[in-house]
């Protein structure tokens, strides 16, 4: 059920999906891209986010035989009670193990570019306190702050356009050296990155207007994060030398620290201030669609009581792990594991509702 507090326009749509899509990996895509595709892997970006947008037709097609409910509301209707419990509680988990890792490179980030020697958990505690003060609002709030801090990308895009004052063009040469299979495996790195579509699923209900004005908002949301990753990594790729590039953990910054202005010292650390927020935007994201399956789970009436519990759930996962290996694994998983909630669920729940003829207002097939 919606409610007028939560109706958001497709406009807010699009920066909800946006805003998400842009996030922590922005400083670490392009080596890591790279380092597959090698002078190609801008070409990795754009198939990255053309499978992307298969993912957000077939959500879209899911979502529209159940416009006034989300993934959680007519789980039950497809898969029964006790499976849709049970894909609630693993949502409900990846959300909060992808907030973790957001929250960790971010403190990665900030300590080996900004702070050194302050503690993490200052930094974690600060950055987890702010989200929980918006997410704790509802859709309508949350979306309206995801629209007015979408300038900051704006101010990333004109720091980088910079960078071409020292580029080379040849770098990109010969267009295609890579071959085929590590352009797409490339593209499985960019996919992780590419994230943030799946909000269709959990605000698909809430935002007026056609279903074709709903699916506009998303393929222009995500056509925008494929293109401004496809600069940044071509821009990296042109401006660093292949072996340089592959050396670099965060070229984007290190882009960016090299740059020189006349009235403006360290300008990484004016781009680290606008990737703050677009961080935490991707943090609030995940903490809502973990919240919102807990109160769905059990029964409560809004998500704001689970935003506290999740938020310190995944601050603590943040701070007990430190390992880089165990980290590299997480993330993995988690890569992995997009493919199962983000592709397989949808898609197989989009099949069981074509089969079975279930679509809302219609009989319930499934008990």
């Amino acid at each position: 059920m919606t409610h007028n507090s939560n109706k958001i326009s497709p406009k807010q749509m699009l920066f909800l999906v946006l805003q998400t899509q842009i996030g922590v990996q922005v400083l670490f895509m392009p080596s890591r891209v790279q380092a597959f595709a090698k002078g190609d892997a801008w070409m990795s970006v754009l198939l990255a986010g053309l499978f992307s947008q298969l993912l957000i037709l077939m959500m879209w097609a899911l979502n529209k035989r159940f416009p006034s409910a989300t993934l959680y509301d007519f789980m039950p209707r497809l898969t029964g009670k006790a499976a849709a419990a049970f894909l609630q509680v693993l949502y409900i988990v990846y959300f909060t193990v992808q907030s973790s890792l957001i929250l960790m490179f971010f403190y990665e980030v900030i300590r080996d570019w900004v702070f050194p020697e302050t503690p993490e958990w200052l930094i974690t505690g600060l950055m987890v306190l702010a989200c929980i003060y918006l997410t704790q609002e509802n859709l309508q709030i949350i979306a309206r702050f995801f629209l007015l801090v979408s300038i900051v990308i704006l101010v990333m895009i004109f720091i980088s356009v910079y960078a071409y004052t020292h580029s080379n063009l040849l770098y990109i040469f010969p267009i295609g050296q890579a071959g085929f299979l590590p352009v797409v495996r490339g593209a499985h790195e960019a996919m992780n990155t590419l994230t943030g579509y799946e909000w269709i699923l959990f605000c698909y209900p809430f935002v007026e207007g056609t279903p074709r004005r709903k699916l506009a908002a998303a393929s222009v949301a995500n056509a925008f994060s494929t293109l401004l990753y496809t600069f940044l990594v071509f821009t990296s790729i042109v401006v660093f030398s292949p072996s340089e590039l592959g050396l670099l953990p965060h070229p984007v910054l290190y882009m960016v620290k090299a740059l020189t202005f006349t009235i403006i010292e360290r300008p990484d650390l004016y781009f680290l201030s606008a990737w703050i927020v677009v961080v935490a935007t991707s943090i609030m994201a995940s903490l809502y669609m973990a919240s919102t399956g807990i109160s769905h789970l059990l029964g409560m009436s809004n998500h704001r009581k689970p935003v506290l519990f999740t938020a310190i759930a995944f601050l603590a996962i943040a701070l007990l792990i430190h390992d880089q290996d165990v980290m590299k694994t997480l993330g993995k998983i988690v890569s992995l594991s997009s493919y199962f909630f983000l592709g397989f669920v949808p898609l197989l729940l989009l099949l069981i509702s074509l089969a079975l003829h279930i679509r809302e207002g219609g009989r319930r097939l499934v008990k």
